[in-house]
């Protein structure tokens, strides 16, 4: 992945990430395997994501995302 930028590494570090940070980090790890978030997302719920480290920590973050998101 992408060096983060130090802002959302400080919140990741912290363990304070907002809604926001969230859709962030999402989007950085949706583009490293090559999807837009709403194709990540989709491959999310059905289960489609790579079983890769990148394509689990993204099922957990989506997992994650506010009802509203």
């Amino acid at each position: 992945m992408s060096p983060l930028p130090t802002e959302l590494q400080k919140a990741i570090e912290q363990g304070e990430l907002t809604a926001d940070q969230l859709r962030e980090l999402i989007r950085l790890e949706a583009q490293d395997l090559g999807l837009s978030v709403d194709q990540a997302i989709q491959q999310a719920k059905e289960g489609k994501l790579p079983k890769s480290h990148i394509g689990s920590d993204l099922e957990l973050l989506i997992d994650l995302l506010p009802i509203a998101a």
